[in-house]
């Protein structure tokens, strides 16, 4: 699957971070169609619950974000006036904005999945994903020591907590949830552990315009992580 999918980019001029590499299914549309694509090897490997949940993240995707406009993002104003500072660089701008994109993209599908009734699979989905999310502990040792690369690592991070976030409103699964957060990110010291709390509540105001959330988010993470 990963060397299709890097055939595809390569024909289709495609430039992504390689976040994909490390999913069992994953959705796009670069050639203006919704498609999903599942690496059959791995996702046998899943829980029944984890697997499930894995086919309606992504199926959920192609309803939202099943065209090719979910893909094509300019910098928003906040970002190139970073850029034009020499704050950072177009590629690290771009870079950014890409991750903080498909966060977004993440929170909608969960939400838009628990409003219609999906919850125990999704559950057991964000959790697996938190619960590998600590293995960017060593990452973390690197990221650190570098401004930009601590902004790219952070917003990194919130994808698979934003994919959660709406699980938290929960009655039955909500605890559960904020707990399966805090121990993805237990590596970090206790003060942006707690700016990654608060991030979650700026996901409240997420209207339905996905450009709007991903103006807001970005607007966010560079005023808590710089």
């Amino acid at each position: 699957m990963e060397a299709f999918l890097n055939l595809e980019k390569r024909e289709l001029g495609v430039e992504t971070s390689g976040l994909e590499s490390s999913f069992f299914a994953l959705h796009d549309s670069w050639r203006g169609i919704p498609r999903i694509w599942i690496c059959e090897d791995g996702i046998k490997t899943l829980p029944d619950n984890v697997r499930k949940g894995c086919l309606h993240h992504e199926v959920a995707h192609t309803v939202l974000h099943g065209s090719l406009e979910y893909y094509l993002f300019t910098l928003p104003r906040k970002l190139l006036e970073l850029v034009s500072k020499g704050e950072i660089s177009m590629q690290n701008a771009t870079n950014l904005l890409y991750v903080a994109s498909v966060t977004v993209k993440d929170y909608e599908v969960t939400r838009y999945l628990y409003r219609n009734g999906f919850v125990k699979d999704q559950v057991a989905y964000v959790k697996y994903l938190l619960k590998h999310s600590q293995s960017d502990a060593e990452l973390w040792e690197t990221a650190k020591k570098n401004r930009i690369s601590r902004l790219l690592f952070l917003t990194s991070i919130l994808k698979n907590i934003y994919c959660a976030t709406p699980l938290l409103e929960d009655e039955e699964y909500g605890k559960e949830v904020e707990n399966s957060i805090v121990e993805s990110v237990n590596y970090l010291p206790k003060n942006l552990i707690g700016k990654i709390l608060k991030m979650t509540k700026t996901a409240s105001k997420f209207s339905d315009d996905t450009r709007e959330n991903l103006n807001l988010l970005i607007r966010k993470v560079i005023k808590k992580f710089t």
